[in-house]
């Protein structure tokens, strides 16, 4: 192993970013301590003079690393949204590049892996979903104030479907990667994104 200065910030990031990239590829299950240890050329002393074990490792990977590439992605591009054509645009986009190493697939792969087996890690998960789910209501609720999404929708209930269908084209392109699949999967979701417009 690799012999570093004591620079414990960026030690901690070193393992995270690590248990990140394995976790994503081989589940929370499937990566163990020694893989991390490997991929970050550290020692595991390193690894538990930072984390008492590998659940603690992950609630602070979701926390420190996963959460704010979502928000990257996903929340803080919701603000700039002002039209529903935007919006339209925005979920193709992202529909587009859905990639079975990204963030949004490995958000979803331990939610569907860890959230109903392990309660400290659902709920570290479920704050990103319940973060997403909330910016996208505040953008369907600033819709219904400015005129171009319909008044009688539910933005709670909207977006609650939305981010669900975002979680299920991410399995869908984990198992079938082709290009294809992601256009179906962008053009149905514009489908019903056209049924919130104003009349």
């Amino acid at each position: 192993m690799r012999q570093r200065k004591k620079q414990p910030q960026l030690t901690r990031r070193t393992i995270l970013e690590a248990a990140g990239a394995e976790f994503s590829r081989h589940g929370y299950a499937g990566t163990g301590l020694g893989a991390i240890v490997s991929r970050a050329e550290l020692t595991k002393g390193a690894l538990f003079h930072h984390f008492s074990d590998k659940r603690a490792m992950a609630v602070a990977w979701i926390e420190d690393l996963l959460a704010p590439a979502l928000e990257e992605r996903w929340m803080v591009p919701l603000e700039e949204v002002r039209s529903l054509d935007a919006l339209r645009a925005f979920s193709r986009a992202r529909c587009m590049e859905l990639a079975p190493d990204d963030a949004t697939s490995a958000l979803v792969s331990l939610t569907s892996e860890t959230a109903a087996s392990d309660a400290v890690l659902g709920e570290a998960l479920e704050k990103i979903f319940a973060r997403w789910r909330e910016s996208l209501a505040a953008l369907l609720e600033r819709g219904k104030t400015e005129g171009w999404i319909h008044r009688s929708i539910q933005p709670a209930a909207e977006a609650a479907f939305v981010v669900s269908a975002f979680a299920g084209f991410t399995v869908t392109t984990r198992t079938h990667p082709e290009e294809g699949i992601r256009r179906t999967c962008a053009s149905a979701l514009e489908g019903y994104l056209e049924t919130l417009r104003a009349q």
